[in-house]
């Protein structure tokens, strides 16, 4: 008579059993530590990435500071022969040598504007890489975005100057033979420049002098305003991340 021994099943399943919870865990290790890995790999990345970034943010308002104090400089000089062109009399411009102070000042001051473009490098990085994620400190990036927000203040002022400058030139072809120039560098105070003496179009342009003056002179504090704020970001940024 045969005797048929049965396999020990339970024995044997409760071995399986540890192998697949062993391999289970063995899984899950190496894919927590993989995905630990990769976040400390990402960290370490973003890190570089925000170190470079505000190196080269650092870098660009360097390069605006100087910008800004040119720009100025150039813009006081404008303001001031803005200021001394419409004191220019108006009741005195018969004589020739008013009109031709006046079409001097005329020519020098109302054909140019002084236009402050910023070192925008690193913002267009931070915008179009999606650079903003890797700053962590808030305030950082609110500190940025204050100055991004300054410079569109600075455009949108400097728009305004320009199109009150275009209202004096319009002006001033009203009121002078301005192909005479050639002629007046020679004779400087003895050539007649006013075409008319229409009161209306006399005042119509010392009126937009005037306004001129004031957009010039606004545009000016705004530039004024933003060279101390970047002044106050290079220091801020150089303390918060050690920079020298």
């Amino acid at each position: 008579m045969e005797v048929h021994h049965h396999p020990e099943l339970p024995h044997g399943e409760k071995k399986r059993f540890k192998e697949y919870v062993l391999e289970f865990l063995m899984i899950f290790l190496a894919v927590t530590m993989g995905f630990i890995a990769e976040n400390i790999r990402e960290h370490l990345s973003d890190n570089s990435k925000q170190d470079e970034y505000i190196t080269g943010m650092i870098k660009n308002l360097g390069v605006d500071t100087i910008r800004l104090k040119e720009v100025l400089k150039e813009t006081n000089i404008q303001l001031n022969g803005f200021d001394s062109l419409i004191n220019v009399s108006k009741t005195k411009l018969a004589e020739i040598p008013v009109q031709d102070s006046l079409y001097l000042m005329t020519s020098r001051y109302i054909f140019y504007a002084n236009d402050f473009k910023n070192d925008d490098i690193t913002l267009t990085q931070l915008r179009n890489a999606g650079g903003y994620r890797v700053i962590k400190d808030n305030n950082v990036l609110d500190s940025i975005a204050e100055y991004e927000s300054r410079i569109k203040d600075i455009d949108d002022e400097f728009n305004g100057a320009v199109r009150s400058l275009e209202k004096v030139r319009d002006n001033a072809n009203f009121l002078f033979d301005m192909n005479v120039g050639r002629i007046f560098r020679s004779h400087p105070t003895s050539t007649r420049v006013l075409i008319t003496d229409d009161k209306v179009k006399i005042y119509n342009y010392y009126n937009s002098c005037w306004y001129a003056l004031l957009a010039i002179d606004g545009y000016e504090h705004m530039l004024k305003e933003h060279l101390k704020y970047s002044i106050r970001l290079i220091r801020y940024l150089k303390k918060e991340y050690d920079v020298e």
